[in-house]
């Protein structure tokens, strides 16, 4: 069959032997050198044309190389109310009939077409039937057929896909151009993406091409509000007619959920949660951070979505090099921001044991509950008091680099401030009605070893992740109701494990955010959790009256945690305090130490772990060896009131906060008191900076404090 080229003509089909029209009598052959053969598409604004360029030798016999693509433009919208499908699948809007409009259309093709993944511009033609544009045929079929025929695609396809097309779309915004209609239909693709196949003629046939310029509008040339675009890829404020280059970005992230799903968008949305959901239609999770991308890409608000598509490219790269090109460098990295303690403690265990015995037993020998002498003194001085009537703080965490600390409380928002200046740098506010953050109370925060992540968890029954750089949020994870009570990352960064309410401990992948791994020994809540720096040792405590320890054992060739022993802790150690019975409450707080020193064998060494356990109203010292032997407790300090909170330094010094308000200072090697920090109200919470010269506290009256330490 042959198409008519005459825009008006009411039976535009022929046979494909004829020369003219059968019904108007127009010439069927447009310019004297193409057949339009087939009908692609039509709109209010054109119609679209699969075409046949004929030889110089006669104009029956075609070259089987000669297809080609010819998009006529009306010279009025007369086939607006007529258009039988989407007016973005042809020309937009802004496309006028007038001569230099339509030389200016054909040269921005011509420059367009210089990119080897965009259509070349052959020919524009202007006559009497119209303005034509004649441009290169894309071989192969559109990503839609694709995934209609064979479903949806991988995850490393679509990164291989998505990293090709953000390169083209770089490309075409820098000459001031919003392609408005990328959808699966628009690009055209070979069963797989390679990016490094270009044949001789400059055309990377193993690439994707972006087709249909038809809807694209020139920013520097046109302030036309033209509400066009494919429904469900257009972005919302391209519907209203305000496409920006975000607006590219959005619809090519749509287009990488129809790929992983085989969905169209409408599918992939709630309206009653107002969210996108396609996670939940994945045949395969795939990656945490790539997930991130897609995520930001498809952000309905153009604040929390990337501006441009230099961005996306960015947080691709980062993706990649952070979860996917060198896991053994990543792995290198992380441990190195997380510095070994192996010099923080020279005395071997039964050295320390005896000089903690000695320390603790004068204590013990005194009345009940002695308040602690500083006799080794340190000199610490309050830099900054923060009181910005935020509610009770119950999380502090600073970052790997030292610069930044986060905060977490009642109030449901998580807090990024400038450690060194006292200033708030950062609110994820709590969630209302809108907004992408907590609905009830925070419970704990910790920071990624890359510094970049930091993850929260909250009484909403949910833990999110966030990018402490741009501010924005990566990605929720939701628990099924129960409640998160503390946080921690593996030192090589892979992996998120948190401590639950129901007595489980969850431990997640950070490529995927999925459980991986559950353990189920302690029967009730598990209130604290510490890792060893090593990251082969995870030790719990539970309201169930036990400290468990877990080593990290090879199953199946995964490393895996397996419960090694158990500790019990006893009502006599932790719940008199004088002639006062306090309710049982082991292991409010855990802290662990880890040292090396080299055995009578060179080819080994043995590791010596001090756990440190604070109950409601007792700080207790466990020596535990390389084959996790467990040594009597020996207790460090007994306190009149309850213990809310303690951290160790890097260097070796535990802090304990408790309702008295003095927050006191130990130092493990000597077992004695360093410093007394005065508060105006009981401790909440404490963490030391990486270098261990500053300590942040928070307290009951609603104030966060900045110590800062002197060594002279």
């Amino acid at each position: 069959m042959v198409y008519c080229p005459n825009p008006v003509c009411p039976k535009p089909q022929n046979p494909d032997d004829a020369n003219y029209c059968q019904t108007c009598g127009s010439g069927l052959i447009l310019n004297e050198t193409y057949r339009l053969e087939s009908l692609l598409g039509q709109g209010g604004f054109g119609r679209t044309f699969l075409a046949t360029r004929l030889t110089k030798a006669s104009e029956a016999a075609q070259d089987k190389n000669s297809l080609c693509v010819v998009k006529q433009i009306y010279p009025d919208p007369i086939g607006l109310e007529s258009a039988g499908s989407e007016s973005a699948d042809l020309e937009s809007a802004n496309l006028q009939t007038n001569d230099s409009s339509f030389e200016a259309e054909a040269e921005r093709l011509r420059r367009l077409g210089e990119h080897p993944q965009i259509p070349r511009l052959i020919e524009a033609i202007a006559s009497k039937q119209g303005q034509f544009l004649v441009q290169e045929y894309a071989q192969g079929q559109n990503l839609q057929q694709q995934v209609e025929a064979d479903g949806p695609w991988a995850e490393e396809r679509v990164r291989s896909l998505l990293e090709s097309l953000v390169k083209v779309l770089q490309y075409v915004h820098s000459f001031q151009i919003i392609h408005r209609d990328i959808k699966p239909a628009n690009i055209v693709s070979p069963k797989i993406v390679s990016a490094n196949v270009v044949n001789s003629s400059n055309k990377a046939t193993e690439l994707p091409m972006l087709v249909d310029f038809g809807a694209a509008k020139s920013v520097r040339h046109s302030v036309a509000k033209t509400v066009i675009g494919s429904a469900g890829y257009a972005a919302p404020e391209q519907s209203m007619g305000q496409a920006t280059f975000a607006s590219d970005v959005y619809s090519l992230g749509l287009t990488c959920l129809y790929l992983l799903t085989g969905l169209h968008p409408f599918e992939l949305y709630s309206a009653i949660e107002d969210r996108w959901v396609w996670r939940d239609y994945l045949p395969a999770p795939i990656k945490g951070r790539f997930a991130q991308v897609l995520d930001q890409m498809v952000q309905r608000s153009l604040q929390h979505r990337y501006e441009s598509m230099e961005q996306v490219a960015l947080d691709l790269q980062f993706s990649q090099n952070l979860l996917v090109k060198s896991s053994q460098e990543i792995i290198t990295r992380a441990k190195e921001s997380v510095p070994s303690l192996k010099q923080v403690l020279n005395l071997d265990s039964s050295t320390a044991l005896k000089r903690l015995w000695s320390a603790s037993q004068r204590r013990l020998n005194k009345t009940a509950a002695p308040s602690a002498v500083a006799t080794d003194v340190q000199s610490w001085r309050r830099r900054y008091r923060l009181a910005p009537k935020i509610g009770l703080v119950r999380s502090l965490s600073i970052s790997p680099s030292g610069q930044l600390f986060a905060s977490g409380g009642v109030d449901g928002a998580v807090r990024l401030w400038h450690l060194a200046s006292g200033e708030l740098m950062h609110s994820f506010a709590r969630r209302l009605l809108v907004g992408t953050g907590h609905t009830a109370a925070i419970t704990a925060t910790t920071f990624h070893p890359d510094g970049r992540a930091l993850y929260s968890a909250s009484e909403d029954g949910t833990m999110r992740e966030w990018d402490s750089t741009r501010r924005c949020l990566l990605n929720t994870m939701p628990t099924s109701g129960w409640l998160p009570t503390d946080l921690l990352v593996t030192p090589d960064g892979t992996q998120l494990i948190s401590p639950n309410s129901d007595g489980q401990i969850v431990i997640w992948d950070i490529e995927t955010l999925l459980p991986i791994e559950r353990l189920i020994q302690h029967q009730k809540q598990v209130t604290a959790a510490v890792i060893s720096p090593s990251g082969d040792l995870l030790v719990s405590g539970s309201d169930d009256g036990t400290v468990k320890l877990w080593q990290r054992q090879t199953v199946e060739g995964k490393g895996q945690f397996r419960l090694a022993k158990s500790i019990t802790i006893t009502p006599q150690q932790s719940g008199k305090v004088g002639a006062a019975t306090r309710p049982f409450q082991p292991s409010i707080a855990l802290a662990l130490q880890q040292s090396s020193r080299p055995s009578n064998q060179l080819s080994s060494q043995l590791s010596d772990y001090r756990l440190i356990v604070a109950t409601a109203a007792e700080v207790l010292w466990y020596s535990i060896n390389e084959h996790l032997d467990i040594s009597a407790p020996v207790s460090l300090y007994r306190s009149a009131d309850l213990i809310k909170a303690i951290a160790l330094s890097q260097d070796g010094y535990l802090a304990v906060g408790s309702e008295d308000r003095i927050l006191t200072l130990w130092n493990l090697a000597t077992g004695e008191c360093v410093a007394k920090l005065a508060h105006d109200w009981g401790i909440e919470a404490i963490t030391f900076s990486p270098n261990s010269q500053t300590l942040v506290t928070a307290s009951t009256d609603e104030v966060i404090s900045i110590w800062q330490r002197s060594n002279a």
